[in-house]
């Protein structure tokens, strides 16, 4: 059991090309980002939820839903920003102690639960990064494609893979982009997410939706209401998971302290 602190953070940016608005696009009745400030209160060991955006509605709506907002500089909110670079900011402005566990949950991967954050938070043995992760068992095995490097084909692995029988190539992972689970420490050290030794958590493809266009937004309800989700009951089931005891410092949002939807 986890006895640090626990902070999940949300980066919402207001500015997306391919799908404009859609931190605040509706699912299940409700704006993205909201959906996932509710999905990470409801996890028994997240503390506190804290949304990093630049967008004013973004921060009215994910104040609306609980969540604690930190405002990030425009230079931190373009399309080739790192989250990374957001995240790290946003535990600089709140003087998040280096041994604070961070959840980074998206809000444009709807179909996690809080189960899901609260075996991600199982599974983390106080060092390294969790991750979740689904089967690619559809589409191309990366191990079959090729790099252009000085105008010449390079394989992404080796030149034998390309001429392999899918079957005897090694399974392939995917993140979902829905959890990752490290130390502030290790994420300020490394400026990434994945820092070894990474552990899977693993979902099932149909619960891996990566909402970047409309048509991934509709997909993503359309596999949501048959999982039997509904707007009032927008996430999965949370299984019981006995209550983390730290806590933040009074004047902070306690995500265990708000009433919950039932799950």
């Amino acid at each position: 059991m986890i006895t640090q602190q626990v902070l999940a953070v949300v980066p919402a940016r207001g500015d997306s090309r391919s799908f404009p608005g859609k931190n605040l696009a509706p699912f299940l009745g409700r704006p993205l980002v909201a959906h996932t400030v509710a999905t990470a209160a409801a996890a028994g060991g997240v503390h506190r939820v804290v949304v990093t955006t630049d967008d004013d509605r973004i921060a009215a709506v994910a104040a609306g839903a609980g969540a604690d907002v930190v405002r990030r500089p425009t230079e931190l909110a373009t399309a080739t920003s790192r989250t990374v670079d957001g995240v790290l900011h946003a535990l600089g402005t709140l003087g998040v102690d280096d041994r604070t566990v961070v959840v980074l949950v998206q809000p444009t991967s709807p179909l996690r639960t809080p189960a899901d954050i609260d075996e991600c938070l199982d599974r983390y043995p106080g060092h390294g990064s969790v991750v979740q992760v689904t089967a690619a068992e559809s589409g191309h095995h990366p191990w079959k494609a090729c790099l252009l490097v000085d105008g010449t084909l390079r394989p992404c692995h080796d030149w034998a893979d390309l001429e392999s029988p899918r079957q005897l190539l090694p399974a392939v992972l995917r993140p979902t982009g829905g959890v990752y689970v490290l130390r502030a420490a290790d994420l300020a050290r490394h400026r990434r997410f994945f820092v070894p030794e990474v552990l899977p958590q693993r979902v099932p493809e149909d619960r891996a939706v990566d909402i970047d266009t409309a048509a991934d937004l509709h997909l993503a309800e359309q596999r949501a209401r048959a999982l039997g989700w509904s707007e009032h009951h927008p996430h999965g089931p949370a299984r019981p998971r006995p209550v983390a005891v730290a806590a933040f410092s009074s004047g902070t949002a306690r995500a265990n302290s708000r009433n919950r939807e039932p799950s």
